[in-house]
């Protein structure tokens, strides 16, 4: 009966991350989904942007936040409405000083409500990314992850 138990929840357990990985874009959530302090973390695999995301995790991750990171460059932004969060986090690669094609399409989907936007681009040039929403930029540095973190963090805490 115990085996049963044990081998049901474990098929359980593969299902659901068998389906979370086929979604597109879908990287992790984490904190309860109920909480009124959403963040979404949008961000494209490359060295830097994951030692930045997770350790803007790391400081976000209080257990009273939600926080639902999700790939752009594979779809990730696709269904999302940033209504649905206090605070929306896109890290962005500034190939040939210019914003990937897909997060201008979202941030022209959703210019009518995008306030709560907080853009970063990886550039290693002094650059103003063409949008409206706040931006910041910085080189792939490293080094500097964690004081990048510090401040970005900074200014979603001022969101939530």
């Amino acid at each position: 009966m115990i085996t049963k138990i044990i081998l049901s929840g474990i098929f359980f357990l593969a299902s659901v991350v068998h389906l979370n990985a086929n979604q597109p874009g879908f990287l992790q959530e984490l904190g309860p989904k109920t909480s009124e302090r959403k963040v979404l973390l949008a961000t494209e695999p490359t060295r830097f942007k994951d030692a930045l995301i997770q350790e803007m995790i790391r400081l976000l991750n209080d257990g009273q936040t939600y926080i639902l990171i999700v790939n752009h460059s594979r779809n990730g932004l696709n269904d999302i409405d940033p209504r649905q969060f206090k605070a929306v986090f896109i890290s962005n690669s500034g190939a040939t000083a210019q914003v990937r094609p897909w997060v201008l399409q979202f941030l022209n989907r959703v210019k009518d409500f995008d306030q709560n936007i907080i853009l970063h681009t990886t550039q290693t040039t002094v650059w103003t990314p063409p949008v409206k929403v706040d931006s910041v930029t910085s080189a792939s540095d490293m080094g500097a992850v964690r004081r990048l973190a510090q401040e970005y963090v900074e200014r979603i805490k001022k969101l939530l």
